[in-house]
């Protein structure tokens, strides 16, 4: 009988511990779902190139981007998630590259300030470690495309902006970024870190390129 017994609980042991490990790869309980993102946000310029020199006129910023998913499953814990996200960011000209453009005027310093949505469509899987915690990894391409952008200029005499997108503009509104990332979910709270760099020249002339990239922070709550 103790033969028995012993028996039984080591097959109902390996059973549960299979089903726990199969689990974190391949959930039965996989759903698709919204969820909501808040982002804190890195810009980190990248040179600007001409003729295979490259000089690092920018310097980095901060910003900020707010939207929402919709995680999709596709098979076992691989997942789709497209998104839609309003940013608002900054970065600078570094104080070497600022010069007097009137006399007795000095420029204290020169922004670029930017508006605009993005459509992320991350591609990634995840690892369900409980039914409380999972950990993902995933890249993709994300279309963002300006509304405005403003180079602000500040100096000891007056203080004025340019738009730097449309006919008289330099820089081009749509960009396309490849991002990778990993995000850590608790129940229902989601904590992320994503890398995302520029593809496209935001320079319209081309004679000069210049990329943009990013690393974003993002907290966030899955429905």
């Amino acid at each position: 009988m103790k033969k028995v017994l012993l028996s039984v609980l080591s097959s109902l042991c390996l059973c549960f511990g299979a089903s726990a490990q199969t689990d974190i790869f391949n959930n039965p309980d996989n759903r698709a779902y919204f969820g909501l993102r808040l982002s804190g946000e890195v810009t980190c310029p990248g040179n600007v190139s001409s003729h295979g020199i490259g000089v690092g006129i920018y310097g980095n910023g901060a910003g900020v981007d707010f939207g929402g998913i919709y995680n999709v499953p596709v098979i076992a814990n691989f997942y789709v998630e497209p998104g839609l996200n309003l940013y608002y960011n900054t970065y600078s000209v570094k104080d070497k590259y600022l010069g007097n453009v009137v006399e007795d005027v000095n420029i204290d310093g020169m922004s670029i300030r930017k508006f605009g949505m993005r459509i992320p469509v991350m591609a990634g899987y995840r690892f369900d470690f409980t039914p409380e915690i999972s950990v993902s990894v995933f890249t993709g391409p994300e279309l963002e495309v300006g509304f405005s952008a403003k180079g602000h200029i500040s100096s000891n005499r007056f203080d004025a902006s340019e738009d730097l997108y449309g006919d008289d503009g330099g820089m081009n509104r749509v960009d396309v970024l490849w991002g990778i990332g990993a995000g850590l979910s608790y129940q229902n709270l989601y904590f992320g870190l994503k890398g995302s760099m520029g593809m496209c020249n935001m320079y319209k002339e081309s004679v000069a390129t210049f990329h943009e990239n990013r690393v974003s922070f993002s907290v966030g709550y899955n429905f």
